[in-house]
């Protein structure tokens, strides 16, 4: 059989497993007989196909790298790991079943032996302990750090099962025009497809319900392991605000009032009050590795410590943000320094390439504006890896295409 995963594009197969439509926009399994083209064509939501072969690596699927990193993280949550078979040669065979030697000189050769290992493995112990004492070590702080990541994985493959349910009893008990009557009564985004609906509401039942973007008043939407801003700094800048620890909103979920969902009116009543925090999957190695010489450097400091350039701003904005950084002791740059911090950018940065590429040539961090607001909002100058809009020693953003009338075609993957 052959087998693919891959984001649905549209909302018209129907899912082998549960018989129901897989909307676009959700992750869905393929599989077909080796050599049989589309004939044989059979697909299923990820999760069905997972309920049915809980073992499959879906890493090694192919399109598995187009998944959304939010997306893998669910998924990957839902595999089932099977032990490791313990490899060999024979069995084990137990002490008591082991054959006996009934020769007397067998036994006292096997004793000489014996000591003599013995005597071998204390004085190689006496001789490797002073050395080994750094691999001791390493081997400990390792030991220290698996359970931390089992412990991980385990919250956060109960809080994707918990989310997961929640969305299959919207299917099978809330209607979209409810789900669109819940967000509203709760102050979120109530537009888009039945799909999002399903995600903003099962994370706002979770989570709690999410406040205003800082920057704009915009409503934030969960996308790619982070909550961002959808909305607009003016009429032709768009906010490119995000955060991994969004203002949550006090208080019980709303349900709208007059409700005759036997469903949502009995979760209402058994809900509570203090909501558990929304655990995210920790960082790519890669994007870590990336911007590992920016990282070390920018931990935790002083605001005084802040020195920027920033481009693409309004004016008003950009005489706000000179008289905080200045009144916290920092500098802004008016052209990028050798001792700049980084670049910030605005949603809207057209015209600023020359700004862009000074910074990419002196290995500066390009960042979004969002990064300031957190840095004052806690006080410190804060790690710029969440922050960027370009990672530091990837691969250029100059790709080739194809102009076909007036639209522009990936060389690569012809989209």
């Amino acid at each position: 059989m052959e087998y693919a995963i891959e984001v649905s594009q549209a909302s018209r197969a129907t899912c082998k497993g549960c018989s129901q439509k897989i909307m676009k926009g959700e992750v869905r399994i393929s599989s077909k007989p080796k050599g049989q083209g589309s004939k044989g064509l059979v697909w299923n939501h990820a999760k069905c196909f997972l309920d049915l072969s809980p073992t499959t690596e879906v890493e090694k699927l192919p399109g598995w790298e187009h998944i959304p990193s939010s997306d893998q993280a669910s998924i990957s949550a839902l595999v089932k790991k099977v032990p490791a078979a313990k490899t060999g040669k024979g069995t084990d065979v137990p002490k008591d079943q082991q054959p006996q030697s009934t020769s007397t000189a067998g036994a006292k050769r096997k004793k000489d032996v014996g000591d003599d290992q013995k005597s071998k493995i204390t004085k190689l112990e006496g001789e490797v302990s002073a050395p080994g004492a750094g691999c001791t070590k390493n081997a400990n702080d390792l030991a220290d750090k698996k359970p931390k990541d089992s412990d991980l994985e385990t919250k956060l493959e109960a809080q994707t099962k918990e989310l997961w349910a929640l969305k299959d009893e919207f299917k099978k008990h809330v209607t979209t025009a409810e789900l669109r009557e819940m967000l509203e009564a709760n102050g979120q985004d109530a537009t888009g497809s039945e799909l999002d609906l399903r995600d903003r509401c099962a994370d706002g039942m979770m989570f709690g319900a999410l406040g205003k973007c800082p920057m704009c008043s915009g409503c934030l939407h969960f996308s790619g392991g982070k909550y961002r801003c959808h909305g607009y700094i003016s009429a032709w800048s768009k906010c490119s605000y995000s955060t991994c620890e969004p203002e949550r909103l006090k208080g019980k979920w709303k349900v709208p009032d007059e409700t005759n969902n036997e469903f949502l009116s009995k979760w209402f009543k058994s809900q509570k009050i203090k909501k558990p925090a929304h655990i995210l999957p920790p960082p790519s190695a890669s994007s870590s590795q990336a911007a590992n010489g920016q990282s070390q450097t920018s931990n935790v400091e002083s605001l005084a410590n802040l020195k920027v350039s920033i481009v693409g701003l309004p004016k008003e904005s950009l005489e706000e943000w000179k008289g905080k950084i200045k009144e916290a002791g920092g500098m802004v740059h008016a052209k990028i320094k050798t001792d700049t911090n980084c670049l910030v950018v605005s949603g809207d940065s057209e015209g600023h390439d020359a700004e862009r590429r000074k910074a990419r040539r002196m290995r500066l961090p390009i960042v979004r504006e969002d990064y300031l607001v957190d840095c004052f909002k806690k006080q410190k100058k804060l790690p710029f890896d969440l922050y960027k809009v370009e990672a530091i020693g990837e691969a250029s953003s100059m790709v080739t295409v194809k102009v076909k009338g007036r639209s522009a075609v990936h060389e690569a993957s012809g989209l």
